[in-house]
């Protein structure tokens, strides 16, 4: 090389080391005119570009350099980088098994490899990729923090912890762990601790969006939703393309029931990003709630590129069922057994599309799907299927787009299940007292993110159980007996459990249970589509906003099942209004 060109280099290195990326690609690309195949113009130029996030730009000199035989470790490690930025995960994670096996004592290939995986939803495999690098690197705070992002995607959330820990033990002003463990604290419901960590880490970035939308995020659970707004409105004025921002700011617009304001932020989050799941998602069921049923049915098929919203049943290379005829169809399950419930309501409206129906769907519903509708071929959700049987398959969720589903659709029946008549006259001549109405008593959900939210205690309900002239029911599955044990010793009442019933697994044996009952109180969970699916005079406590599933509409009877008034926790939050209109309502119903 002569002299002039050396000298173009070397001044080439000092513009970039100074931070003038402009003089300094100006440089390479005259030095790369006369001498085109030079290593280390090639791979400046391209480092030039992937520092300003032009990736597509340095891929074509990376591509240059491996093709010219120029490819050691760091090459790859580079190029891997640039090909994962634009979304070229698979090629990256080849060019990074190259590079490994070039130097495999290379933790930041192993780390970049697991971040690869990691951006796949791979987080098991990203996991050993971690572990390789932190083993190789034991002060390698990064993998540490990555190792636990990944353990929080697997909703390992206790573990997350750990490696945060550890991270911050080694760096403790890593701000981009910090915002992760705020996240996951949050996750455990610590919100307290969540709110201290997103203050740490804007103490030490203040000009970060993401913390202040985090932060609101907490305080939303909280219920100090003008500061959520607030925090949400901080971080839109760092990041105004912050599309995460307007969904956050979105749902806490739709707590306080101001529901046009929240579709214009749903709406701005999808200008933002077209395709943002959640946010057309919150905005399908925000319209269904307040029965914009169209529209809803339109966008509510983007819930199944959520993660935890995917059916856990599918079949591959088996067609979408569009709504036309169809000769052999798979029904495959998802959401909640109240869902299915819910949903099933729609099975007798197919006949004149469908020949033959197939439903996968939990095993505890088969016997009473069966018993409603025996024209359907019902199997357990853990069957094998064989794609050869049918000619098309749909999600449950995704019926009621196809079938244009609303409360008065022609043919939609209510009641439509059937107890086992001979089990329900069984307990009704062996285990009930014949001078007093039966009221069946439900008043938790297990739903792991919005159960609190639609569950109150059974202490909460003591209004209603010292009404006279009731034999009150226990309805409620899960492990109650210390809850009953308590309302008999605090407050001498009785809450009648039948023997032998096992309100969990047995749900056919719970809906004969519900049929012995005059009247129904529950809060939202399978109670409640048991009871208004047999039509049964059921009370049902709503909350105020978050946990209200969109089809409790604002009412006070439901549209979807007649027999059901609906009875709204107060705006403060509090059941006790609620509990008490119940209260009152039952002991008008002794006298009808």
């Amino acid at each position: 090389m002569n002299p002039k060109l050396q000298l173009m280099l070397q001044e080439a290195y000092q513009y970039f080391q100074g931070g003038n990326l402009t003089k300094t690609e100006k440089i390479l690309k005259e030095f790369l005119k006369v001498l085109p195949k030079n290593f280390d113009a090639l791979h400046l130029l391209a480092i030039v570009y992937a520092s300003q996030a032009k990736h597509h730009e340095a891929i074509i000199f990376y591509e240059a350099l491996v093709e010219l035989g120029f490819y050691d470790a760091l090459v790859l490690n580079n190029y891997g980088s640039s090909l994962n930025a634009i979304g070229k995960n698979e090629e990256a994670i080849l060019v990074f098994k190259k590079a490994l096996e070039i130097d495999p004592h290379d933790p930041e290939l192993w780390y970049n490899a697991g971040n690869v995986h990691c951006d796949l939803a791979r987080h098991e495999e990203a996991l050993f990729y971690y572990e390789q690098s932190i083993q190789l690197s034991p002060k390698y705070f990064q993998a540490y923090s990555n190792y636990g992002k990944a353990l929080f995607d697997l909703k390992r959330y206790p573990e997350a912890l750990t490696y945060y820990d550890i991270a911050l033990s080694i760096s403790p002003l890593f701000v981009d762990c910090l915002i992760n463990k705020g996240v996951t604290l949050h996750e455990l419901k610590r919100f307290d601790e969540a709110i201290a960590h997103h203050d740490k880490a804007l103490s030490l970035k203040p000009d970060y969006a993401q913390p202040w939308s985090n932060k609101g995020n907490t305080l939303h659970e909280l219920k100090r939703f003008d500061e959520a707004i607030a925090h949400h409105d901080k971080a839109l004025s760092l990041k105004p393309d912050y599309a995460q921002a307007y969904l956050h700011k979105g749902n806490t617009l739709h707590e306080l029931k101001l529901y046009e304001q929240a579709i214009a932020h749903f709406d701005k989050a999808l200008i933002l990003n077209p395709d943002y799941a959640e946010a057309w998602s919150n905005k399908a069921m925000l319209n269904l709630f307040l029965k914009n049923f169209q529209s809803g049915w339109e966008n509510y098929d983007w819930r199944l590129k959520i993660k935890d919203m995917k059916p856990k049943t599918t079949v591959e290379r088996l067609v979408l069922w569009s709504g036309s005829s169809c000769k052999n169809l798979l029904i495959t399950s998802e959401q909640g057994v109240g869902d299915i419930i819910f949903y099933a309501s729609m099975f007798s409206l197919m006949k004149s599309r469908v020949g033959n129906i197939t439903f996968s769907t939990d095993i505890r519903l088969l016997p009473i799907l069966a018993r409603a509708f025996p024209d359907i071929v019902f199997i357990s959700s853990d069957a094998p299927l064989d794609a050869s049987l049918y000619d098309a398959q749909i999600p449950l969720g995704s019926l009621p787009y196809v079938m244009s589903m609303n409360p008065d659709i022609a043919g939609r029946r209510v009641p439509y299940l059937i107890d086992n008549k001979v089990f329900t006259k069984s307990l009704i001549s062996n285990s009930f007292s014949e001078k007093l109405l039966r009221c069946g008593v439900a008043w938790k959900s297990n739903n792991q993110k919005l159960g609190h939210n639609k569950s109150v205690l059974l202490s909460d309900l003591i209004d209603i159980l010292q009404v006279e002239g009731y034999e009150f029911i226990n309805l409620q599955y899960g492990d109650t007996q210390q809850e009953i044990r308590d309302l008999e010793i605090n407050h001498g009442v009785t809450l009648k459990t039948i023997e032998g019933v096992d309100l969990f697994n047995n749900i056919d044996g719970l809906l004969s249970i519900i049929q012995t009952c005059d009247l129904i109180v529950t809060t939202s969970n399978v109670t409640a589509h048991l009871a208004g699916a047999l039509g049964k005079t059921t009370f049902l406590l709503v909350p105020y906003s978050t946990g209200r599933i969109w089809y409790w509409h604002e009412e006070d009877i439901s549209s979807w099942y007649p027999s059901i008034s609906l009875y709204s926790q107060g705006q403060n939050y509090e059941w006790s209004g609620a509990i008490k209109d119940i209260a009152s309502r039952l002991k008008s119903e002794l006298f009808k």
